[in-house]
């Protein structure tokens, strides 16, 4: 993991010291008001959202390149020998497409890259409704699995708080001589079980937390927080 930060920070040889979970600071409760268009900066949305302008606009060439091209005037500012051939064709080429009766149109080919074009865009339309479904619901996992992890929090430190209470009562008790080592054990199990739970639970809220910053496509601000509140 360290490696990867270094290559992807652009630091080589990165190296990090070591930690506790328990003096990591945990962030900032996710404010009420968070606007859904945070999640307009996923990766995966915007792919999604330029692929689907791409298909939209390869429909407008596809539809262009349908158009007849040629010169309208000949000389002397009259008609065109091609309008000309094109007018005499009658209102038949217009109904049934260009390239029936005009091979110089190739319109079949064409009105087939059209239709081409046309699936294109509704297959990058269902891929943009699946990205944006997605990023809905990465969302609202991360926060459902924060708020467990968050509501889970005060009862592990009461746990632990216990537990530290009666292993100095063992140890109390022990020296005293009024309980014997295996009832110093146990308690030293308990505590020691009581610290490990609290710090899972302390990663799970910071895994949850790096979970939603993920899912958001990026942390928040205040300004933005504000724009989101006002709609």
């Amino acid at each position: 993991a360290q490696s990867r930060l270094g290559l992807l920070t652009g630091q080589a040889g990165l190296a990090l010291e070591e930690g506790r979970v328990r003096s990591l600071p945990l962030p900032p409760t996710p404010p009420a008001g968070l606007p859904s268009s945070l999640l307009e900066r996923r990766p995966d949305v915007r792919q999604a959202e330029q692929l689907l302008v791409s298909a939209n606009a390869q429909i407008g060439v596809a539809k262009a390149a349908m158009f007849p091209t040629l010169s309208l005037t000949g000389l002397a500012g009259g008609q065109s020998a091609e309008l000309s051939d094109l007018l005499r064709s009658g209102s038949r080429i217009w109904s049934l497409g260009f390239g029936l009766t005009l091979p110089l149109f190739d319109a079949g080919r064409r009105l087939a890259q059209t239709e081409q074009a046309e699936a294109r865009q509704r297959e990058a339309l269902a891929a943009y409704q699946g990205a944006v479904q997605a990023a809905f619901k990465d969302v609202a996992d991360a926060l459902a699995n924060l708020r467990a992890a968050r509501e889970s929090q005060a009862d592990a430190e009461a746990s632990e708080r216990a537990a530290t209470r009666a292993l100095d009562l063992a140890h109390k008790r022990y020296d005293a001589g009024y309980s014997g080592y295996l009832e110093l054990l146990d308690a030293q199990r308990t505590a020691n079980s009581a610290r490990l739970l609290t710090v899972a639970n302390r990663q799970a809220q910071l895994a949850a937390t790096v979970e939603l910053f993920k899912a958001l496509g990026g942390g928040w601000r205040d300004d933005e927080l504000a724009i989101g509140t006002a709609r």
